[in-house]
C-alpha cells in the first residue's frame, strides 16, 4: 500500500488485488486444502523481550518451553533471522518494514549522541510519515491488537492507537516492574501504560504483564469473534527483561538447575544444539568474555547468589511460554488457529548489562541509587514482586551460546533471534532452516503480501516464497544486510559478515567471519580473506550512506575501559580454535 493511504480507506479497490495474491499464497504457502484461497489468515505476532537464542527448548535450551516448542517441531526453525542490537530500533523495523534509521530510530532515544540530536533518523520516536503494518491492515479491514511493550513514543500522536491499533493495553517505556507502575533509571520513575488509546493511572488487579498481556489480547479477539474479519495481533512481552520477578508459585521452580556454573550451561547447550542441527558442527564457543570469571573461582556464598539469578530468569522464560500456551489453548477452542499465522522471536539479543552495576561502575549515583531506593535489591527477596536484580553478563553469555557478546553488540550474540514461523499445513513444517538470511524488516511485507495489501514501500523482502518452499533465501541473490547500533556496525551478505566493535568489548577494527561455520565468531578471517572483506566494508559503506546513518560522537561503550579490567591482546587472525586464552579475571 501507498504512504499516502490511510486507515479505513482502499478497502474496495483492493478486492481484486487480495484475491489474486491470496491464491497464489495459498499455492506457495500451505498444503492443498489447508485455507480457502480468498480467506485471509490472522496474524499473531509473539515477540518476547531480551530472550536469548538458545533459551528455547527446540533451540537446545534446557528451560522447559514446551508450548513454544511445539510451535517450532512444528513449524520452521530459522537460525539467521537478525533484529537490531537493542529494543527500540528491533520495534521500529518491525513495525514499518523499514531500517531504524529512516523512520527515527537511528538510535534508542535514551542513547541518543549529541552529533545525532535533531537530525533525521534521530528523532527516537516512530516516524509518522512512514505507515505502520497495523495501519496497512487495518485500512485492509483487519481487526488490529496490540498487548504489551512499546517504546517508540509517549505523545498522544505516538502511542498504538495513533498508529494503527483499534485496541491496545501498552507499556509506553523500555522497561518497568512486572507487578506495579514502578519504572526504571533509565528513562521513568514511573511506568506508563495506554488501554486503548488512553493514559490509565491504575493497573488491572492481579497485575502481573505476561499474564495480563495475553489475557487482554485474548479480551480483543474474543470480542469482535465471529464478525468475519481476520486480525492483526501484537503480543509483545516484557520478559524476560529485568527486573527478574515472577508469581510466587514460580520462584524455585529451577532451584539448584544452574549449581554448575556457566561453562558448564554453555556447553551442554552447544551440544545439544549440534545435535538438533541448530549449529553447523564445525560451531565452537567463543571465548568466555575477559571480564567474567571462572565460576569455581567465586566464593560459595558468590556462587550460589549468581545461581539464583538464573534460576529465577528461567522460571520467568517457562511462565512466558505457559501464557503462549494459553493463547494458543483460546485460538484453538474457538477455531481460530488453523488459519492463524504465528510469528515468535526476540527484540534483540540477552541483557548481560547490569543496570545496577553499570551505575556504580560508571559513578553514575542517581541510577545507582535509583534501585535500591524503589526496589529491594537484597538477595533474599529477588524475584518477588517488589525487588530488583538482573542476571548480569555470564548468564547472558549462556543464552547467547553459540555467539559472542550479547545485546548491545554487533557480534551476533546481540543481533541473532530465534525465529519461529507457524501455520497449520505449512509445506515446509518440521524444519530447521540455516541458509535463509532474514531479517525483522521482512516481517511487515511478508505479512502485506500475504493479506493482499501489496508490499510496496518497504526495505524489507517478503518471506511468501520462502516459507511456502519455493525458494530458500530472500537473499539468494547475495545482496548485503547491514545494521548500525551505537557505532557498532555490521554487514551480511551469503555466509559472510564484517563487523565492526568499539572498545573496549571490540577492537575499533573490521573483522572478518564465516558465521555459518563459525558462529561464534572465532576466528578472524581478515587476513586470509582481504577482497571479501574488502567488498563487505564497500557494502556497508553504501548502507551507511543510503539510509542516513549518523555515527555517534559519544558511545554507549564511552568510559567502560576505565572500568572492566584490561583486555588481553587478540592477534588481528584470530586464535587457533582450542588455544584461546583463558579470559578470567583471576589470571
Amino acid at each position: 500500500m501507498d504512504a499516502a493511504v490511510t486507515v479505513g480507506a482502499g478497502i474496495v479497490r483492493r478486492r481484486c488485488l487480495q484475491t489474486s495474491v491470496l491464491a497464489l499464497a495459498a499455492t506457495f504457502f500451505l498444503a492443498p486444502g489447508a485455507v480457502e484461497a480468498a480467506q485471509r489468515p490472522n496474524f499473531l505476532i509473539i515477540v518476547a523481550d531480551d530472550l536469548g537464542f538458545s533459551d528455547l527448548g527446540a533451540f537446545g535450551g534446557e528451560i522447559r518451553t514446551p508450548n513454544l516448542d511445539r510451535l517450532a517441531i512444528q513449524g520452521v526453525r530459522f537460525t539467521d533471522f537478525y533484529v537490531g542490537a537493542t529494543c527500540s530500533p528491533t520495534r521500529a523495523m518491525l513495525m514499518t518494514g523499514m531500517d531504524n534509521h529512516r523512520v527515527g530510530l537511528g538510535n534508542m532515544y535514551e542513547q541518543t549522541a549529541p552529533n545525532q540530536l535533531g537530525r533525521i533518523g534521530y528523532t527516537g520516536v516512530l516516524n509518522t510519515q512512514i505507515p505502520t503494518i497495523a495501519e496497512r491492515l487495518r485500512g485492509d479491514g483487519y481487526h488490529t491488537y496490540m498487548a504489551g511493550k512499546w517504546h517508540l513514543g509517549h505523545s498522544p500522536e505516538h502511542i498504538p492507537q495513533a498508529r494503527g491499533f483499534e485496541r491496545d493495553f501498552t507499556l509506553i517505556n523500555a522497561a518497568g516492574s512486572h507487578f506495579d507502575m514502578t519504572g526504571s533509571a533509565i528513562e521513568n520513575e514511573v511506568s506508563e501504560f495506554t488501554e486503548d488509546g488512553k493514559y490509565i493511572k491504575k493497573l488491572p488487579p492481579n497485575y502481573y504483564s505476561t499474564r495480563t498481556y495475553t489475557e487482554k489480547m485474548v479480551g480483543f479477539i474474543e470480542k469482535n469473534r465471529g464478525d468475519g474479519r481476520p486480525f492483526f495481533a501484537y503480543l509483545a512481552y516484557q520478559a524476560p527483561h529485568d527486573p527478574l520477578q515472577v508469581p510466587k508459585d514460580w520462584l524455585w521452580k529451577y532451584k539448584g538447575k544452574y549449581d554448575y556454573g556457566w561453562d558448564w550451561a554453555r556447553a551442554q547447550r552447544l551440544q545439544r544444539m549440534k545435535k538438533l542441527g541448530i549449529v553447523a558442527p564445525t560451531a565452537q564457543l567463543p571465548p568466555r568474555l575477559w571480564y567474567i570469571p571462572e565460576f569455581a573461582d567465586l566464593l560459595g556464598a558468590a556462587q550460589a547468589q549468581s545461581a539464583r539469578r538464573m534460576e529465577i530468569y528461567a522460571a520467568m522464560v517457562e511462565y512466558l511460554d505457559f501464557q503462549v500456551g494459553e493463547m494458543l489453548k483460546y485460538l484453538e477452542k474457538t477455531g481460530q488457529l488453523d488459519n492463524t499465522v504465528i510469528l515468535f522471536f526476540s527484540d534483540n539479543g540477552p541483557e548481560g548489562n547490569d543496570p545496577i552495576q553499570n551505575a556504580k561502575q560508571r559513578k553514575a549515583l542517581a541510577a545507582s541509587a535509583f534501585y535500591p531506593n524503589n526496589y529491594d535489591t537484597h538477595f533474599e527477596a529477588w524475584g518477588r514482586s517488589y525487588s530488583y536484580v538482573a542476571y548480569g553478563a555470564a548468564w547472558a553469555q549462556v543464552s547467547a551460546t553459540p555467539f559472542n557478546a550479547y545485546k548491545g553488540s554487533a557480534y551476533e550474540g546481540g543481533i541473532r533471534s530465534p525465529l519461529i514461523v507457524w501455520q497449520k499445513g505449512m509445506k515446509n513444517g518440521g524444519t530447521i532452516n540455516r541458509q535463509a538470511v532474514m531479517h525483522v524488516m521482512d516481517i511487515a511485507p511478508t505479512l502485506a503480501e500475504m493479506a493482499g495489501s501489496g508490499a510496496t514501500g518497504m526495505q524489507g523482502r517478503s518471506w511468501v516464497s520462502l516459507i511456502g518452499g519455493r525458494t530458500s533465501d530472500p537473499r539468494a541473490d547475495g545482496a548485503a544486510l547491514g545494521g548500525q547500533y551505537f557505532g557498532a556496525r555490521m554487514v551480511r551478505s551469503g555466509s559472510y559478515k564484517a563487523v565492526w566493535m568499539p572498545k573496549p568489548f571490540g577492537f575499533d577494527r573490521w573483522e572478518l567471519f564465516d558465521v555459518r561455520q563459525d558462529p561464534g565468531e572465532t576466528r578472524d578471517l581478515s587476513q586470509s580473506h582481504p577482497s571479501k572483506r574488502k567488498a563487505l566494508i564497500a557494502a556497508y559503506e553504501r548502507y551507511e550512506r543510503a539510509n542516513g546513518v549518523i555515527l555517534p560522537n559519544r558511545s554507549f561503550y564511552d568510559g567502560l575501559e576505565q572500568v572492566l579490567p584490561p583486555r588481553p591482546p587478540v592477534p588481528a587472525s584470530g586464535f587457533p580454535r582450542g588455544q584461546e586464552p583463558n579470559y578470567s579475571t583471576s589470571n
